[in-house]
């Protein structure tokens, strides 16, 4: 016999073994990769929340460097060995390091609720088309179809020069947000790491947010409105109508204090008075 069919009869067990482990690692591989694309913005967002919870504790370690130097600068006026610009710029460090910790704690709270929605979001995520991965995507894709639209349609264009204008400023930033979302975009085919991901949906969320500007401001400037006032204007609306929240509250709390002060004193007015018949009795 040919020593080649020799060797191939004795071994000819191997080919099977080795089909079906390639096939079990590729099934493995595919079961994997569903798995994180369905929990793919719950892991995102519990990395994006562990990153905000290091940058507070970063920025309260700050506010207590920037307060031992405050007191230091302020020892060393009182000793004569210190200028007051010292003392001043210490102090506007601390202010500095505060306001730091102050958004720094703000963006742990909002990074948990995001971390509370993804979780909520598990359960929508049967539906592949519904995953985080391409719900991104979709996002992306539908920014890119609305700029076309602007793009191929010559009307469009005419009607509002600025929104294909680079040197426009808020044309230049969704330009810039375009380019970012484009080069994170990731392959659908291959397993996403989560912090990939994450970098992925949040430049698609600054791409939709640059785009939104950019129409708003070629809308107003066609019209002949100054898109910087309004935006002045929205943002100090925008403050009234907190402080009009923050003085309802307060109006709000001071009535409901009034109205519990005036039960109680029902209230013990209706309990002496049985007391004082009982009394006289």
């Amino acid at each position: 016999m040919d020593p080649f069919w020799a060797v191939a009869a004795e071994l000819w067990w191997i080919a099977p073994v080795i089909a079906g482990a390639g096939a079990v690692i590729v099934l493995g591989a595919r079961r994997g990769a569903a798995a994180g694309g369905r929990r793919l913005g719950y892991d995102a967002a519990r990395l994006d929340l562990q990153s905000a919870q290091r940058a507070a504790a970063e920025a309260r370690v700050a506010v207590r460097v920037a307060r031992a130097e405050l007191a230091g600068r302020v020892a060393g006026r009182a000793a004569g060995s210190a200028h007051p610009v010292e003392v001043s710029d210490a102090r506007r460090a601390l202010r500095d390091a505060e306001a730091g910790a102050k958004a720094a704690s703000a963006s742990v709270r909002a990074r948990r609720a995001q971390v509370e929605a993804a979780r909520a979001d598990l359960a929508l995520n049967a539906d592949p088309q519904r995953r985080p991965l391409p719900r991104a995507i979709a996002a992306h894709d539908a920014v890119v179809a609305r700029w076309m639209a602007y793009e191929t349609d010559p009307a469009k264009l005419i009607a509002y020069p600025t929104i294909g204008d680079a040197g426009d400023p808020s044309t230049a930033a969704f330009l810039l947000a375009l380019d970012e979302a484009r080069h994170s975009r990731p392959d659908p085919a291959r397993r996403i790491a989560p912090a990939e991901f994450g970098a992925y949906r949040d430049a698609v969320t600054r791409l939709e947010r640059a785009f939104d500007t950019a129409e708003r401001d070629a809308h107003a400037r066609a019209e002949g409105r100054d898109p910087e006032r309004e935006r002045a204007s929205r943002a100090t609306g925008w403050q009234d109508t907190a402080q009009q929240v923050i003085s309802m509250s307060a109006d709000a709390l001071d009535r409901a204090a009034d109205a519990a002060a005036s039960a109680i004193a029902a209230w013990n007015a209706r309990e002496r008075g049985p007391k004082q018949r009982k009394e006289r009795d």
